[in-house]
């Protein structure tokens, strides 16, 4: 199966791996016209005669099975609109777009339904056995921790979108019912989140935060059990308590939640990455597979971010903005 790839940024070291652990051919690669870094990517993995010269023009305009476009997103609905014109199957790096209105002119494409959107930790097993377990439940609440080392609407919408996608895949979509947001008057930018959101089955208390020592973490409370991410890669279900009574070393009663079960993200290749590629395989194929981000996933994702984000004070802190 061939591939035409743009991209050559850091981004392609987890990607070209996977893509050809997957036996997908990458026939062209290029990114912008006579890009040193794309031509020193395609050397490392020995695609040096794919390298297209003239970049990402030149890259669409091969006769290929589908595409793959992981560049940085400011550039990335310009290039996608054109390559959508090719009417080939897309993998596309999340978030797609930063603006809403950017995604709004995709929607309109024709074949916007050739897009395969690449929120890599949809793809992790330990996502995989959470899902399964929070739709054979009765429902309860989650939590949700979305850290930062870096403040600002950007960059929440840089990784938080991840978290966002990853609580839609779980829970379903969900009402935002309360939010507050706190700015920084060093940075005059977002500092932090806090929302109670809500669906017919789940309670949900998110937090995003930056500069604080923690880790993305998202607990389920469903029944007598409670699962956990934290970080994303480490799976803990847990069921009842171990209670430890005071002792002269430790003389306060401890509960301790029983871990019964726990599961580790490993892999050879980047998280998800490998498992992502083998459904964009069936996704050329078949035009659906089992796990896959639609661009209409994606659009909500990015409203959703959007949503907890909007303030009528935002843009006075802010020139990363909604439209």
């Amino acid at each position: 199966m061939n591939i035409g790839y743009i991209g050559g940024g850091p981004i392609s070291n987890f990607h070209l791996p996977a893509l050809i652990h997957n036996n997908f051919n990458v026939q062209s690669i290029g990114s912008t016209e006579g890009s040193e870094r794309c031509l020193n990517t395609a050397s490392r993995f020995n695609l040096t005669k794919a390298y297209c010269k003239g970049g990402w023009e030149e890259v669409i305009d091969n006769e290929v099975d589908a595409f793959c476009i992981c560049i940085d997103t400011s550039a990335t609905p310009e290039i996608l609109l054109k390559t959508l014109d090719k009417n080939k199957p897309i993998l596309v790096e999340k978030p797609i777009g930063w603006k809403l209105n950017q995604l709004e002119s995709i929607s309109r494409h024709p074949n916007v339904n050739n897009l395969f959107v690449a929120y890599n930790r949809r793809f992790y097993d330990c996502v995989q056995i959470l899902k399964s377990k929070c739709e054979n439940s009765e429902g309860g609440t989650i939590n949700i921790n979305i850290p930062d080392s870096i403040p600002g609407i950007r960059q929440f919408l840089v990784n938080g979108c991840h978290m966002i996608d990853l609580l839609r895949y779980l829970a379903g979509d969900f009402l935002i019912k309360s939010k507050s947001i706190r700015f920084s008057e060093n940075t005059k930018d977002i500092k932090s989140i806090s929302a109670l959101c809500f669906n017919e089955k789940w309670d949900i208390n998110l937090i995003a935060h930056s500069l604080i020592p923690s880790n993305f973490c998202i607990t389920v409370n469903t029944e007598k059990q409670v699962y956990e991410l934290k970080p994303i890669e480490k799976l803990n279900l847990y069921k009842g308590l171990e209670i430890l009574e005071p002792t002269q070393e430790e003389p306060l009663r401890r509960y301790n939640p029983k871990i019964i079960k726990s599961f580790v993200e490993t892999s050879k290749y980047k998280p998800g990455f490998d498992l992502m590629y083998k459904n964009f395989k069936t996704f050329i194929k078949q035009g659906v597979s089992d796990i896959y981000c639609s661009f209409d996933d994606a659009q909500k994702t990015l409203e959703t971010c959007w949503d907890l984000i909007d303030y009528e004070i935002s843009n006075e802190f802010s020139d990363f903005h909604k439209k």
